[in-house]
């Protein structure tokens, strides 16, 4: 028992990176925002991919925890819980905020955003270009 909850946990840990690579793969510079608001389009995003991911890896936890007559009860269990803990972490790594005091002026059709990038905050200008697509305009 205890060897299935250890093989269970640790292919559990392996599969972590690869659901964490879109969120650090989506989180370079000249990314674009979509069409809509740019930090409600990106929160939505996050939020899908960080459920998914959670129910995965939760289910996954669930299952190894639960007794051999429970594993499929532990698996729902633990995929519920892992989406709402998943959809929670995924929406906490955007933000829309107010121009920063060292910004100057501000533009019309552009908003700042700041990402969780690595181990802190990072703040930038996104602005809507003629196709209607937000996109990093460069001010930092």
């Amino acid at each position: 028992m205890m060897r299935k909850i250890t093989t269970m946990a640790l292919c559990a840990a392996m599969a972590i990176p690869a659901f964490t690579v879109p969120t650090l793969a989506s989180a370079q510079q000249y990314r674009d925002y979509g069409r809509g608001e740019p930090c409600s389009v990106q929160k939505k995003k996050a939020k899908k991919e960080g459920a998914i991911a959670g129910a995965i890896i939760g289910g996954v936890l669930g299952a190894a925890v639960a007794g051999d007559d429970d594993r499929g009860k532990g698996a729902l269990v633990g995929g519920t819980v892992g989406a709402f803990a998943g959809r929670e972490v995924g929406r906490k790594n955007l933000r829309c905020s107010n121009y920063p005091s060292r910004v100057s002026y501000r533009r019309a059709n552009c908003r700042w955003v700041q990402e969780y990038r690595g181990d802190r905050w990072q703040g930038f200008e996104v602005c809507r270009a003629r196709d209607g697509v937000w996109r990093p305009s460069g001010r930092h």
